[in-house]
């Protein structure tokens, strides 16, 4: 027997042989807004169910069914992705508790008040809208992470991009090698959410950045009183990665005794933590980066070389932005436009001159310096037009000198990035005859911060002479 009630929110599927129960917990779940559909048993509401779509299961224990396996296995037939709420009684509730188990989200027994069944019923569907959102989040993180979001049309970086397409929906491991600032990390994300793992966590390990001492803990994680009293258990990074990808980045950074350690990992797929003798099996993919030349760590004696052959099972080279230059106009172009996007009013374009500095730039910073030196252009540049003398470049902190450029004069006059500013707002002020808001306007400043600046530099008004 089947029956149907209409509503506008969340369709719940009731199922029960009592038709008394049954009865009492639809009025409840309809004079709270939900549609219910409703059946004796699952099965009789299998077709129907089928034709809506089913935002939650409310599932009675049926009398012959000793532990609400069967129930759940046609449950997850009917909506395999709906979870499932389980009506019991007192006397049954070790029968809910391994439905539980199952798979199913939680029981309530009988007899309970309408409010308990109305909040745990909120609770599961707001659990199901939050995977939900969670999901979608992941599929757009896939999208922004996309190849295609690999700037590059060199037939360096299409080779690069095809080879990293053909192996993400494998499980080698991958050692990405570049110079820092090439794009290793987002190279190793494309991966990962192009892979069977990308519903499962991605987590970044910088061995680089955390001290020696931890390291090993942060890896395996440790047990209670490893290192201070009342320290409860807590997990390494490569446990919260199960099932999903550890990116290992510097991985030539890892101490040798380090190294070791993380060869057995990949070895046989599980983990000691720090201050245990217990093993915890694990399911990861590796993915390792590098700006080293691990080889050369090898003869020295610095690098694992059965390490190395384990990361190194597809060895994928990133090419420096020196390498790739006629990327550089299409890269700046598309900070540019990440830089639209920020607002709804400001459109910046960039000047072919300006192109032309930064063609002739060797780039130690790579990729990363390119975005960077966009940044400070826009930040210098008027009437949102980026110039050859707002591109400015910093390396170490030092204005670079260019060796190889035709414009080194206006190198020297440009001075550190400050000079320039100090340089624009004086002339900005004295064309607009000191209007500090037509002058904030244009330099894209508030007149606060246009204060602060005359302030800090010591921008005085010169009085224009008066001639006769």
């Amino acid at each position: 027997m089947f029956k149907q009630n209409n509503s506008k929110t969340a369709n719940i599927l009731l199922v029960n042989d009592d038709p008394k129960s049954r009865n009492t917990i639809e009025t409840i779940l309809r004079q709270n807004d939900y549609t219910v559909l409703s059946a004796d048993t699952i099965k009789a509401a299998n077709d129907p169910a089928k034709s809506n779509q089913i935002d939650l299961i409310v599932l009675g224990l049926e009398p012959k069914d000793n532990t609400g396996q069967i129930n759940l296995q046609y449950s997850r037939e009917v909506s395999p992705d709906s979870p499932v709420i389980i009506l019991t009684d007192k006397g049954n509730i070790s029968n809910a508790v391994e439905a539980i188990r199952q798979g199913a989200y939680d029981y309530i027994a009988r007899p309970f008040k309408n409010e308990e069944l109305l909040i745990l019923v909120e609770r599961a569907l707001e659990n199901k809208y939050m995977i939900e959102e969670l999901n979608s989040l992941r599929e757009e993180i896939a999208w922004k992470y996309g190849f295609d979001s690999i700037i590059g049309l060199t037939p360096a970086m299409e080779q690069l991009k095809h080879l990293a397409s053909r192996v993400a929906g494998t499980d080698i491991a991958v050692l990405i090698s570049g110079e820092s600032g090439t794009g290793k990390e987002v190279l190793a994300k494309a991966i990962h959410y192009h892979s069977q793992r990308r519903k499962q966590k991605f987590i970044t390990i910088d061995c680089a950045s955390i001290p020696e001492n931890l390291l090993e803990s942060e890896l395996f994680g440790n047990t209670e009183n490893t290192y201070t009293p009342n320290q409860e258990n807590r997990k390494g990074l490569f446990e919260e990665a199960d099932k999903g990808t550890v990116f290992l980045a510097e991985v030539g950074d890892i101490p040798l005794p380090l190294q070791a350690k993380i060869l057995k990992v990949l070895q046989g797929s599980e983990i000691t933590p720090v201050g245990s003798s217990g093993k915890k099996k694990i399911d990861v993919r590796i993915i390792a980066a590098t700006n080293r030349n691990l080889t050369g760590m090898i003869k020295e004696g610095s690098f694992l070389e059965d390490l190395y052959y384990r990361l190194n099972v597809l060895p994928i080279k990133i090419p420096s932005l020196g390498e790739r230059k006629d990327d550089i106009p299409i890269l700046a172009d598309h900070f540019l436009r990440l830089e639209n996007l920020k607002t709804d009013e400001t459109s910046y374009t960039i000047t072919p001159d300006a192109i032309e500095k930064l063609l002739i730039h060797h780039w130690p910073g790579n990729v990363r310096e390119l975005e960077n030196t966009i940044k400070r252009a826009i930040a210098l540049s008027q009437n949102n037009r980026i110039q050859a003398r707002d591109i400015i470049f910093i390396n170490s902190g030092q204005t670079s000198t260019e060796t190889d450029s035709p414009d080194n004069t206006e190198q020297s006059q440009t001075g550190t990035l400050e000079d320039s500013l100090k340089q624009r707002i004086e002339s900005t002020l004295s064309a607009n005859d000191w209007n500090f808001t037509k002058t904030a306007s244009q330099l894209g400043i508030g007149r606060t911060t246009l204060w602060r600046k005359i302030r800090k530099f010591n921008i005085e008004k010169k009085e224009k002479l008066q001639i006769g």
